[in-house]
């Protein structure tokens, strides 16, 4: 979500729409990536931005972060960059077991 002056919200939520409702000071969502392991990428990106870190008041205060253009480049190319392998390690994984499926069954079966 990108509020006033540079702040951008780095968070997690199921349902991003409803989230935005709940910001007082109405942000706009400016970009929203799925991941199966949603947590471990925000608490890196939390810490990789801690120094930016600006405290607001109500739910989610602490997640909201000063970052220039450079840092949300920085921010979106990781992001982008971390789905392109996420996603490809999982079709890794499905490629392999079907390899190994058809290996089994081609030695043990099939001969």
């Amino acid at each position: 979500m990108r509020g006033t002056k540079w702040m951008y919200k780095i968070g997690i939520s199921n349902d991003p729409q409803r989230r935005l409702k709940e910001v007082s000071h109405k942000p706009k969502l400016v970009a929203s990536y799925s991941y199966y392991c949603a947590e471990a990428v925000e608490t890196t990106l939390h810490k990789f931005f801690l120094n930016s870190r600006r405290t607001r008041s109500g739910s989610g205060k602490t997640e909201w972060f000063r970052l220039g253009p450079l840092r949300l480049l920085f921010l979106h190319v990781f992001l982008l960059f971390f789905k392109i392998v996420h996603e490809l390690s999982i079709l890794v994984l499905i490629l392999s077991v079907f390899i190994g499926i058809w290996w089994l069954l081609n030695t043990y079966l099939f001969n």
